[in-house]
């Protein structure tokens, strides 16, 4: 998997730019605030169709138009594609739309064509944060190899929304309550696909883990458990009906998924140190990228944002070997110091000041 080129037009702090990266190592150094995140966002929604960083696209049109584009060319098992996202200003929203050579697509089309595995400094949060970022660890690895699954994913939003509506609805009196039957056999049918793939893709990714981090971490012991629904989900969301009235919202299904992060068995998110939670978070990405290339049988596109600041030189070292080691890689770092003297003079390092990229050397 490649990125042959990128065109960013009015992205963020961007007006202007056009990228051909390298095959291999690509590093992009420069202070922070310059544009580096920005870059990797852009190349992770071609992949993902919308921004891993921002529920509002309003935030990613630039300054200087009412619009803003991403476009590039991607290689995937020796074929090439142009993808494009143009993001339209219309009063107060961004209009997406998405094209795929020229043609336009949905947005849940648009996953698979070009894959990434990306990691910057927000993605500590899967250790440290609540479920939903673990949550949508998993979707995002998922929806780029798991055929169905972005489309799965939207019909369990669409009947969330609307049996959450009947509950309230319900609870005033408004409806009957055997309106729900039809949503409550949805909402099992469709919760059975993504829990199945959800638990699969933990499954999988369990022992890739568990070595990438031994491996970095000289030898400490990762676990990951994945933490679904009760087995019959029919009967848990029946025994959960009066507990859904009185709150207006569906208690029991893998919208309340999580996955259980462990070292040493002990929980990662009250136990581990900055830094031992920054190396688990790699190795939970590390693992995504392993579970990408087994089932595509190509190397997604690492994306690293800022990933080796809180490592010490050995967990530096041991990751930086790990991602050199093939398949193109695109990191970030505020300066040069980190990397060693072999790995600058084989990539292509690239300087970031104020939204403009030069290539260095």
């Amino acid at each position: 998997m490649l990125l042959r080129s990128l065109r960013l037009r009015n992205h963020r702090n961007y007006a202007q730019l056009d990228l051909i990266p390298g095959a291999g190592v690509n590093i992009f150094i420069g202070p922070n605030g310059q544009g580096k995140t920005n870059l990797l966002e852009a190349v992770a929604m071609l992949a993902l169709s919308s921004s891993p960083r921002s529920r509002r696209e309003l935030e990613l049109i630039g300054p200087v138009a009412p619009m803003s584009r991403i476009e590039a060319h991607v290689e995937s098992a020796g074929l090439t594609a142009q993808l494009a996202i143009t993001l339209n200003l219309e009063g107060e929203r961004a209009r997406r739309v998405i094209e795929v050579d020229g043609i336009r697509r949905r947005a849940f089309d648009l996953p698979g064509r070009f894959r990434v595995t990306l990691f910057w400094p927000d993605d500590l949060g899967l250790v440290k944060a609540g479920p939903e970022l673990r949550r949508r660890f998993l979707n995002q690895v998922l929806v780029q190899v798991e055929p169905g699954y972005a489309r799965a994913l939207a019909g369990l939003k669409r009947v969330l929304e609307q049996r959450n509506s009947l509950l309230k609805k319900i609870a005033a009196g408004e409806e009957a309550g055997d309106v729900l039957e039809v949503w409550d056999l949805e909402l099992v049918r469709i919760s059975g696909e993504v829990v199945a793939a959800r638990s699969a893709a933990v499954q999988e990714m369990e022992p890739e883990a568990a070595r990438y981090h031994a491996e970095i971490a000289a030898g400490e012991r990762l676990e990951i458990r994945y933490e679904g629904p009760p087995e019959n989900l029919a009967e848990a969301v029946h025994n959960s009906l009066a507990e859904d009235l009185r709150r207006g919202s569906t208690m029991v299904g893998p919208h309340h998924d999580d996955i259980r992060v462990l070292l040493g068995g002990q929980e990662a998110r009250a136990y581990a140190s900055q830094g031992q939670q920054r190396t688990a978070v790699v190795s939970l990405k590390l693992a995504e990228a392993a579970l990408v290339t087994r089932r595509t049988g190509e190397r997604p596109v690492l994306l690293l944002d800022d990933v080796l600041s809180e490592l010490d030189a050995a967990r530096r070292a041991a990751l930086l070997r790990e991602v050199a080691g093939g398949g193109q890689v695109i990191i970030t770092s505020a300066e040069a110091g980190p990397f060693p003297p072999e790995l600058m003079s084989s990539a292509t390092v690239w300087m970031v000041s104020q939204g403009r990229i030069q290539p260095c050397g």
